[in-house]
This record gives structure tokens, sequence and C-alpha cells, in this order.
């Protein structure tokens, strides 16, 4: 398990992850509805600049995190113990699975 992730140091991800992500999606919004898209083309090549790859690309990561440690504290709380190391394995295998799916588009919108 990931030792690094447990207690005051879970806590501090968790709130560090929520208050980037409160800032991260109305920027984005405001920086999208600022410029007019009249192809897909165009779309794809302000989707590609740093300006908003980068923290976008860290708002995923962050968004994986925070989804980790929310949804794997309410697993330890409310799961009966027989069934944790179960429900912990299907929450890590999803996560797995959503963040390659995302590296995947992102790696398409790139092409």
């Amino acid at each position: 398990m990931m030792p690094f992730l447990t207690g005051l140091r879970a806590h501090l991800w968790q709130r560090i992850s929520a208050y980037y992500l409160l800032f991260y999606f109305p920027f984005s919004v405001l920086y999208l509805s600022n410029h007019s898209f009249e192809s897909y083309d165009l779309f794809q090549s302000h989707l590609l600049q740093a300006e908003f790859w980068v923290p976008t690309f860290l708002a995923l990561g962050l968004l994986i995190v925070h989804s980790w440690i929310g949804l794997r504290d309410i697993l330890l709380d409310y799961l009966p113990r027989r069934f944790t190391v179960l429900g912990l394995v299907v929450l890590g295998g999803v996560l797995l699975w959503v963040s390659a799916e995302l590296i995947y588009l992102m790696f398409q919108l790139i092409r």
C-alpha cells in the first residue's frame, strides 16, 4: 500500500488537490470561453498550448489522487472488513484504467 498517503499526509494531499481543482475548473472555463473555435483543429491547437496543457495534466493527476484518497477512506470506513481488500483492489484497478484512458486520450489529441 502507499504509506505516504495515510494520516496527515493524505489529508494534506486531499486539501491541496481540492484547492487546485477549485481554482482550475473556473479558470479553464474562462480560458476556453474567451477563445472562438471555428474548427476542431483550432480547438486542438489551443488545448495543446503549454499554458493550458500543463495545468490540465496536473489537474487530471490531482483528480486521480483526490479520488483515491476520498474513495479509499469511504471504503475503509464503511465496507465490512472482509471486503476491504477487494474493494481497494477494485478501486485501484478502476483508477488505473481511468488514468490509462486519459493518457491514451492525450496522445490521441497530440497526434
